[in-house]
């Protein structure tokens, strides 16, 4: 019964943080700006395409703006090159989960040897899965990605307007330093052992959610992908458990929440207005309570898709339920074999450190 009472406390727990509403105007505002820019242009593709770029702004901190911008950009870049490959993919569909695969492997590689701070390589992945779900000509694909690149440039301008307006506000400020890629490898290389059988290993998972997704041909196979790359972003097995709970559960009042928007016939501004209050909430949630934002994200991802009509499979809240619970099932599932596999890497009797830490810390 306590056990009971303490799973329960920790996927219902509002966490305390010093997160700064700051950041959260900031994302909230740049998809709104994407959006509208789609709107006043008259080609929503613009807005859909240019939010998957706007996902850069995530990786905003309050460090100097030569440095925040060489990371919103570099991550920008990573963006428009994971959608590509993934949009470019579709030409020959047996290589999609191949692809998922491949650059969920490097991105967890690279953000992992750098030791970005979350949401880490998982932005990467996502827009790379969700360029599998294109029906788009090659043509098309380029406007596409030149949207994603757009995306990317209005987080980049926002997010040095937020850093300005936020380190003003920051009354004891510390020095920030940068360490070259090149020492960080070397560093990962001697201090991180688990460094390539973790990726790989994750990798492997994700690349079989992609090929599952595509072998039960689901409208929208990249939602299992999603759904299973964002369970795998906690480190530690208890917190990668309540995680699992919090995004089903989150997840499907989150849907039925979407159903009752779609319900309402809203037309392409109230639908912008909506996306930008949404989003909102779920920044300001991500870092309190896992549950309560994967709330908010569901009717805003189906809300996103459907302004570019045609651009993606067509969106079915049931495929996206399937997707969501056998994602995070998947996920779940290969935490569980990461343990084991570290465990047998160490030579170890019992489950890794690693993953018997409190999950208090985990954000």
């Amino acid at each position: 019964m306590e056990k009971k009472k303490k799973f329960f406390q920790e996927i219902t727990t509002i966490k305390k943080t010093e997160d700064s509403l700051l950041r959260v105007f900031g994302a909230g505002t740049t998809t709104g700006i994407i959006l509208m820019t789609g709107f006043l242009l008259n080609n929503m593709q613009i807005g859909t395409f240019g939010a998957l770029g706007g996902f850069a702004f995530l990786y905003y901190q309050p460090i100097p703006t030569k440095f925040l911008m060489r990371r919103i950009l570099g991550v920008g870049v990573c963006l428009v090159l994971s959608f590509l490959a993934g949009a470019l993919s579709t030409s020959i569909p047996w290589m999609i989960p191949i692809t998922i695969g491949i650059v969920s492997l490097i991105s967890l590689l690279v953000f992992r040897i750098l030791d970005l701070p979350k949401p880490g390589a998982f932005f990467i992945i996502m827009v790379n899965s969700m360029g599998t779900g294109l029906t788009l000509g090659f043509s098309e694909i380029i406007w596409a990605a030149s949207y994603v690149a757009y995306g990317v440039l209005t987080a980049a301008l926002m997010a040095s307007l937020v850093g300005i307006a936020h380190r003003a506000l920051i009354k004891e400020k510390e020095e920030y330093t940068t360490v070259a890629f090149k020492t960080k490898f070397i560093y990962a290389l001697k201090h991180d052992p688990e460094l390539l059988l973790s990726s790989i290993h994750h990798a492997g998972i994700i690349f079989f959610a992609a090929y599952l997704g595509s072998a039960l041909e689901l409208g929208n196979p990249y939602w299992i992908t999603i759904s299973c790359a964002a369970v795998l972003q906690g480190r530690e097995l208890m917190v990668i458990m309540y995680r699992n709970v919090q995004r089903v559960v989150g997840g499907i009042f989150g849907l039925l929440l979407g159903m009752f928007l779609f319900s309402l016939d809203l037309n392409v501004i109230q639908t912008i207005i909506v996306i930008m209050i949404l989003n909102f909430f779920v920044e300001y949630a991500m870092v309190r309570n896992y549950g309560l934002a994967n709330f908010f994200t569901n009717p805003l991802a189906l809300l996103l898709a459907n302004l570019s009509s045609g651009a993606f499979v067509n969106e079915l809240v049931g495929n996206r339920f399937i997707g969501l619970v056998l994602g995070s099932i998947i996920g779940l599932i290969g935490a569980a074999l990461i343990a084991g596999a570290i465990k047998l890497f160490k030579g170890e009797n019992g489950l890794p450190e690693t993953y018997l830490k409190s999950p208090k810390k985990e954000d």
